[in-house]
């Protein structure tokens, strides 16, 4: 049922750019409607200088939204308050307006965390992770991971200054960069995270060949896709479990529908309306 737009309707967009794949307007009109909650979410495919504007226009009106690659760095330094998960991260994927404020979180450190554990059963802790990728989304999984208890994380990314400020800033003693993709050759992981947008273009080239570690344990892909995605597939053609992120979409969306609404949507219901798109 399409929802009825009012005057009062609250609008929530997806700011960033590339936005036509997203599935985020899917579950979040599907929580609203499951609710009966007047509001409607858009996505808006928004340049970088053309950001900050479009951020306060829809909060400061009532509404709010998401903050997608490649603005969620920027967006950490415009909102007036930032949540611990911004501050650690320097990344903000979530905002809203509140007491005459734009505040701003990064709900990927919980929506990655709780995703995470769905996909291995249970916390992280004591586990080698290989991480592929140094943006946002990169330290917000890096959070997540540093706070679940994993033994050691090992970065790899293609502006290796990135990453290392990145590993420094957030993971001490247990993060560390590995300056060439060969350091990873014949090593063992317990799980490999791809938190790069390679994927998202079908002449994308994968993000790593898994054929060159010593053992991957599991991958969880952070790019989804209506089908599973070339690093999943990739994965398990070689008899590893993996997952694509789908299930973070879901659980960081959830999240960010919270601090909207003050509501707790059904995961369910989003996860259904995800399955009758893309039939999965």
């Amino acid at each position: 049922m399409t929802p009825r737009i009012t005057a009062r309707t609250r609008v929530f967009a997806l700011i960033g750019d590339p936005v036509a794949h997203s599935s985020s307007p899917i579950i979040q009109n599907a929580a609203m409607r499951d609710l009966g909650l007047d509001g409607v979410y858009v996505a808006l495919q928004t340049r970088l200088d053309e950001m900050i504007g479009s951020v306060r226009g829809l909060a400061t009106s009532g509404g709010g939204g998401n903050i997608t690659l490649p603005h969620k760095e920027k967006a950490a330094t415009m909102v007036d308050v930032r949540s611990t998960a911004v501050k650690r991260t320097g990344a903000c994927n979530t905002f809203w307006y509140q007491d005459g404020q734009i505040h701003g979180d990064n709900t990927d450190v919980e929506g990655f965390s709780r995703a995470l554990e769905a996909f291995l059963g249970g916390p992280p802790g004591g586990k080698t992770v290989l991480m592929l990728g140094a943006g946002g989304a990169a330290r917000a999984c890096l959070v997540a991971l540093m706070d679940g208890g994993v033994e050691e994380v090992h970065l790899l990314n293609r502006t290796r200054d990135r990453a290392r400020v990145v590993a420094r800033r957030i993971g001490g003693a247990r993060a560390r960069v590995l300056d060439d993709p060969r350091k990873a050759d014949h090593r063992d992981y317990d799980l490999v995270v791809n938190t790069t947008r390679l994927g998202l273009d079908p002449e994308d080239p994968l993000p790593f060949d898994l054929r060159r570690l010593g053992r991957a344990g599991a991958v969880m892909d952070l790019v989804y896709l209506p089908e599973p995605t070339p690093f999943v597939k990739a994965a398990q053609e070689l008899g590893i479990r993996a997952d694509d992120g789908m299930e973070m979409l879901v659980q960081q969306g959830a999240v960010s529908f919270e601090r909207w609404w003050g509501r707790i949507p059904s995961v369910e219901v989003m996860k259904s309306a995800l399955r009758g798109t893309y039939g999965r």
